[in-house]
C-alpha cells in the first residue's frame, strides 16, 4: 500500500485540483482497478475562516463542529485520489450515490486531526462501475469520525433519468426555501466548485436544466434538523435520488424508531424524492 503524507501547509489547493479534474481522461481497460493508495494529513484543525460561514449556511448553532464539515476538510485528499494517474476513470461526471458517516464523538474546532483517505470496493453496476472513498479521522490514537462516499462511473449512452426514483408520495414535513444562489454559497465555504452547482448556464453544459444543490449540503442540513435526536455518537447514511434544482422549496420529514430513525427530503408537493436516509446510535470503538 502506497502512503503519501501531507502537512496542512502542503495540502494541494482545491481550485487547481478541480481544473485538473475537468480535463482528466479515463482509461479504456476492460477490468479497471483502483490504485492501492492512502493519502494522509496530520495536524489539521477544523477551525478556519470558513467554518462559521458553513455553520450559518446550515443553521447549525452548536459549539462542536458540524459532522459534515469533516467531509469538507477531506476534499483535497479525495480529489488527490481521483486525480492519481492510477485512477482509471474521468473525474467529471461521477455521480455521488450514497454517503455514510459515523461520528464516535463530537469534534471541537481547535483539536488537531489526522485524516486519511483511500479507495474501497470497485464493483460492476447496471449503469457502469461503482466505487467507494473511505475517510478516517483521528485525534491522536482515538478514532472520532469515519466516512464512506459511494460514487457511480456511468458508462455508455445512459439517460440521467435511469438514476432517478419513480414518483413518490411523501408525507408533509418542514418546508425549506432554497435560494438560487445556494449552490454558489455552499461552494464558497466547502471548496466544492463543481459547475453543476453554480449557475444555470454551467449546469446546462453538463446536461442539467438548471443548477442543483450539492448532495452534501442536503445531507448536512438534514443532520441539523435531526440534531436534537442524534446525541453525540451515531451513524447516518443517505442515498441521493432526484437532483434538487434551484431555486425551489423542499420538504424534510423524519420518523423515530428504536435506537434510530429514518428521514426523507423531497419536493414541496411530495412527488419527488431527493434524498432518503437513516440514523442509528453507535458505541465508540475501543
Amino acid at each position: 500500500m502506497n502512503i503519501r503524507q501531507f502537512t496542512p501547509e502542503s495540502l494541494p489547493k482545491v481550485p487547481a485540483m478541480l481544473l485538473r479534474a475537468a480535463v482528466k481522461s479515463g482509461q479504456q481497460a476492460p477490468a479497471p482497478q483502483l490504485p492501492e493508495l492512502v493519502l494522509r494529513c496530520e495536524g489539521l484543525k477544523a477551525d478556519s475562516d470558513k467554518l462559521d460561514e458553513y455553520h450559518e449556511l446550515l443553521a447549525w448553532d452548536k459549539e462542536q463542529v458540524h459532522p459534515c464539515w469533516l467531509h469538507c476538510l477531506a476534499l483535497p485528499l479525495h480529489l488527490g485520489l481521483l486525480l492519481d494517474k492510477g485512477f482509471p476513470f474521468k473525474v467529471m461526471g461521477l455521480v455521488h450515490m450514497e454517503n455514510h458517516i459515523t461520528q464516535y464523538r463530537p469534534v471541537s474546532r481547535h483539536e488537531k486531526l489526522s485524516i486519511s483517505c483511500r479507495f474501497d470496493k470497485l464493483r460492476r453496476h447496471r449503469l457502469g462501475w461503482q466505487f467507494s472513498l473511505l475517510t478516517d479521522i483521528q485525534v491522536g490514537e482515538e478514532m472520532v469520525w469515519q466516512g464512506r462516499s459511494v460514487s457511480l462511473v456511468r458508462q455508455g449512452d445512459l439517460p440521467k433519468r435511469s438514476l432517478a426514483s419513480s414518483s413518490a408520495n411523501l408525507p408533509a414535513g418542514q418546508l425549506w426555501h432554497l435560494d438560487a444562489s445556494l449552490g454558489r454559497q455552499y461552494a464558497k465555504v466547502s471548496g466544492d466548485y463543481n459547475p453543476i452547482h453554480l449557475y444555470p448556464w454551467s449546469a446546462r453544459f453538463f446536461g442539467f436544466k438548471s443548477q442543483i444543490i450539492h448532495g452534501m449540503w442536503s445531507k448536512a442540513r438534514c443532520i441539523t434538523a435531526l440534531a436534537p435526536l442524534l446525541g453525540e455518537a451515531y451513524s447516518l447514511s443517505v442515498s441521493f435520488r432526484k437532483p434538487v434544482f434551484l431555486p425551489c422549496e423542499v420538504s424534510f420529514h423524519s420518523e423515530e424508531g428504536e435506537n434510530g430513525g429514518s428521514f426523507t427530503l423531497g419536493s414541496a408537493d411530495g412527488q419527488d424524492l431527493h434524498l432518503s436516509g437513516k440514523y442509528q446510535v453507535v458505541v465508540a470503538p475501543h
